[in-house]
């Protein structure tokens, strides 16, 4: 009987109550959400420009492996030694003019090949 009614009655007000506290939750809720995503957007822009700056800081401050610049200069080597080769085999094979050009061009890439051993020599006895 009457109990059940108020019950019922007392259980209705409440979630009309509930339904209403809902709603005023649900506009704080959108604002709070959009919040969010507007720092998220911040804080991801922000951790780019670390990275930048921060792979920046890291080539500033740690020289490049002597191993890797080792393999560099000597692959550096190899071509000016193999391009001074092919210079001297097509000056020979066009028929060997102009004698004083060929020695200037050839000693010049000679003289390139000779400077990235000497260095690449100096690395390997830096370490």
């Amino acid at each position: 009987g009457k109990n059940t009614e108020e019950l019922k009655q007392s259980i209705e007000t409440s979630n009309v109550n509930a339904a209403k506290a809902n709603l005023v939750h649900e506009g704080e809720m959108e604002g709070v959400c959009s919040e969010v995503e507007s720092l998220k957007q911040d804080l991801d822009s922000k951790m780019q420009q670390y990275r930048k700056l921060d792979a920046e800081r890291v080539a500033i401050t740690h020289p490049p492996d002597l191993q890797e610049a080792i393999g560099e200069l000597n692959k550096a080597k190899k071509n000016a030694y193999r391009e001074s080769e092919e210079f001297a085999d097509g000056w020979v094979e066009s028929g060997g003019e102009n004698v004083s050009d060929f020695v200037k061009k050839f000693m010049e890439v000679r003289l390139l090949y000779h400077t990235r051993a000497a260095k690449a020599e100096r690395l390997e006895n830096s370490m």
